[in-house]
């Protein structure tokens, strides 16, 4: 595809976008004015939240090591492991938020390894003033509002992370336009880069959202642009788009289906772009107050290897499907206890086995207690 077709097609695209919307789990990321409106609280006041999930992965395919390729949560197999952890405070006052969080597990030791160890324990600090009413303006480091499933787990419908979730962005330092209307939250963002807190060159990316959320019907797509390229006279342009929609069909039954396309420019024909995409498809049946099921089935395809973390160096890249079967035992509403079996199959063999020798396929079975704290509103001052 030749580059100036291209990039009429992307600015054909992003037109679009803003002029046709502008008159989304990790719901964490989704709050735009925390608490409902929190930023015009009179009182003012304090919350404060822990949360952690120690897990235990067995896949007896494993035993010269305990690391887990193509995945963050769980990383380590065949060992007890703190998959995350994170402690969580933030300040409301009128018309003003400000968050500062820490985290730390396996997730965080993979996402955030090309960053310096200090920057790395810090899951946000961030700030948001309300500009006017339903608008807000928010600073700092944020959790990023890509992606279906985030870092918490009791918050995901399943203890590990689709390969499609786990490898967009989770998290962005920049600033960003936050603003409500009625169902309809919107997005506009100007950050570092694609998962970046430490800045790779002088480019920035861009990227914007829009979310349509009722009890029964959450529809989000978000939309990113960046220069992934580490040498300035090199431009390897990124565009990615991340769609997913829930349907809460009942009480009981939910479903959600999952789109992810991406291309870059190739760094060495550099007239033509490589395209991956994803997709997956969940399904959760709640039996009751205690127990809850859910199934998903996931495919990637990446066969010019642009996302790093699952690169193989085969001759067909990472093209990957696979299924998940979990089992919830929700003892409280702040501790669950979760059972997954996880079905994994690659078109070449890339799965490490004992014997030393790569299979095309892997099979994991993960257990998992997660406890959620949450103290909300204490007051402070007057």
């Amino acid at each position: 595809m030749k580059s100036s077709l291209f990039s009429q097609i992307l600015a054909v695209f992003f037109i679009l976008f803003f002029v046709e919307n502008s008159s989304a789990n990790e719901i964490d990321s989704m709050r735009f004015f925390p608490e409902s409106d929190s930023l015009k609280q009179k009182n003012n006041f304090f919350n404060l939240r822990f949360y952690s999930d120690v897990n235990y992965a067995f896949d007896l395919n494993r035993e010269n090591d305990n690391d887990r390729p193509f995945g963050s949560n769980p990383l380590h197999v065949n060992q007890f492991d703190i998959g995350y952890s994170f402690l969580e405070a933030s300040v409301h006052t009128n018309r003003f938020r400000s968050t500062f969080a820490m985290n730390h597990g396996g997730v965080v030791d993979k996402m955030y390894e090309s960053e310096p160890m200090l920057l790395k324990r810090i899951r946000e600090l961030s700030s948001e003033f309300e500009l006017k009413e339903n608008l807000g303006l928010e600073v700092g480091i944020m959790p990023a509002f890509y992606g279906y499933e985030g870092f918490i787990n009791k918050e995901n419908w399943f203890l590990s992370r689709a390969v499609m979730t786990d490898f967009a962005p989770d998290f962005d330092l920049g600033a960003r336009l936050n603003y409500q209307y009625k169902n309809w939250k919107f997005k506009l963002q100007v950050a570092n880069g694609w998962q970046t807190l430490r800045e790779t060159n002088h480019n920035k990316s861009l990227g914007a959202l829009i979310r349509y959320e009722t009890e029964k019907l959450i529809v989000n797509w978000g939309t990113m642009t960046t220069n992934e390229s580490k040498i300035e006279s090199l431009n390897l342009r990124r565009y990615y788009s991340n769609f997913f929609t829930q349907f809460n069909l009942s009480e009981r039954n939910s479903l959600a289906v999952l789109w992810d396309i991406g291309c870059q420019r190739d760094s060495f024909a550099i007239e033509t772009f490589n395209l991956w995409t994803s997709a997956s498809i969940y399904y959760r049946y709640k039996l009751n107050e205690t127990w809850t099921f859910a199934t998903r089935i996931e495919s990637f395809y990446d066969p010019h290897q642009i996302i790093p973390e699952v690169k193989t160096n085969t001759i067909h890249g990472f093209q990957f499907i696979g299924g998940s079967l979990g089992i919830d035992y929700n003892i409280n509403e702040h501790s669950v206890l979760r059972f997954e079996c996880r079905y994994a199959s690659s078109k070449d063999p890339v799965y490490p086995y004992k014997d030393g020798t790569l299979k095309n396929n892997d099979l994991l079975f993960i257990l998992s207690a997660q406890f959620d704290l949450h103290w909300k509103k204490i007051p402070i001052g007057h």
